[in-house]
């Protein structure tokens, strides 16, 4: 019987490097990025003047993109909240597929935020470092002003195992499990004679 459970952990060891040769080129991790940003002090005539907006997105490092010019990809935006006025915009706003907002990257690396909300009475930009809005609420005249963003990347929120290596360690822990309770069994066993 012994021999059973050692070709079971031959066996599961196989298989999860057969299963691993099988996404050679196929990123190992994919990892869900989390950023803060803020916008402190938004200037502009008006009643919005000194006030501070702040959110915060996630974005998969290895998901959708869409390339807007050589070298420059706009990555989906999988989570998205923004606070500003009172009031909280989240990730329905966005519109990845027409208007491809989402986390700017220019050769690989992070610009911020290209998106915009053409709300109304109420619009705005968020272009790399930039806040920019429009009120029209007022019948004269309208406001519009601007801002500074800054972004805070938090710790990576997860990472994905590459599913080979998931599958195979878990059939050597099985395997492992099994042999133990065997051992347990004949220890038991012996004990009763």
């Amino acid at each position: 019987m012994k021999n059973i459970y050692q070709k079971l952990v031959v066996a599961s060891a196989g298989v999860a490097l057969s299963l691993g040769s099988l996404t050679i080129g196929i990123p190992a991790q994919a990892v869900l990025m989390s950023y803060d940003f803020l916008v402190p002090d938004i200037q502009g005539p008006g009643p919005h003047n000194g006030t501070t907006g702040s959110g915060y997105f996630t974005f998969d490092s290895e998901g959708e993109e869409f390339e807007i010019s050589p070298g420059e990809v706009i990555k989906e935006v999988l989570d998205f909240e923004f606070n500003w006025l009172g009031q909280t915009f989240g990730v329905e706003t966005l519109d990845f597929e027409n208007d491809a907002d989402g986390v700017l990257f220019v050769d690989g690396v992070f610009q911020g935020l290209d998106w915009d909300y053409p709300g109304d009475p109420l619009s705005w930009d968020l272009i790399e470092n930039e806040f920019d809005y429009t009120d029209l609420s007022g019948s004269s005249p309208n406001f519009s002003g601007y801002g500074d963003v800054s972004y805070q990347k938090q710790e990576s929120v997860s990472n994905v195992s590459e599913p080979g290596i998931v599958i195979g360690l878990g059939l050597v822990g099985f395997g492992f499990w099994l042999n133990k309770k065997k051992l347990s069994h004949r220890s038991i066993s012996r004990k009763n004679i």
